[in-house]
């Protein structure tokens, strides 16, 4: 079974019902779900697009206030001290940094768009992750750009948005 890292342009679909939200959230399915990752700046990532949806769709606030919540305790249940921790984060170190940088230095002319930087961030947490455990590993997004920029560096990118899903 492949594991799965989530960029925040995708996971952010699991908390709001949006186009591709129904196959995210089977893949986070607790019954089923395989291990999960994410990067440890879709914290800050996740809250802040939260909020800018509840703000462009004009939601209650306490709606709002909701899904962020719900992403705040499936953060505490990511505890790697548990048996199966609903996401394992993968920290901001200065080999993460040190990779986007690079992934930066390598994609700033890529046409039509250059690769952002918290994007970068996004890919360096998914190639090291790949490197360090022995499953397949897909990389989801539903951000265009990164989606284009991932498979150069060897992931297997699935876009929620574009069924079908491998």
């Amino acid at each position: 079974m492949p594991s799965y890292f989530f960029d925040s342009s995708a996971i952010v679909k699991r908390y709001h019902f949006e186009p591709g939200s129904p196959w995210v959230r089977s893949i986070c399915d607790p019954r089923t779900r395989p291990p999960l990752y994410l990067a440890q700046l879709a914290q800050v990532e996740v809250v802040a697009a939260l909020r800018q949806t509840g703000r462009r769709e004009n939601l209650h606030p306490s709606f709002v206030d909701s899904m962020v919540s719900l992403f705040a305790r499936h953060l505490i249940l990511s505890d790697p001290a548990r048996p199966t921790p609903m996401y394992r984060l993968i920290p901001l170190s200065a080999v993460v940094l040190e990779l986007a940088a690079h992934l930066c230095n390598r994609y700033w002319n890529v046409q039509p768009y250059p690769l952002r930087s918290l994007d970068a961030i996004q890919l360096a947490a998914a190639l090291l992750t790949a490197t360090a455990i022995s499953d397949e590993l897909r990389f989801v997004t539903a951000d265009t750009r990164l989606a284009a920029i991932a498979p150069l560096e060897g992931m297997t990118v699935v876009n929620p948005l574009t069924p079908p899903h491998p």
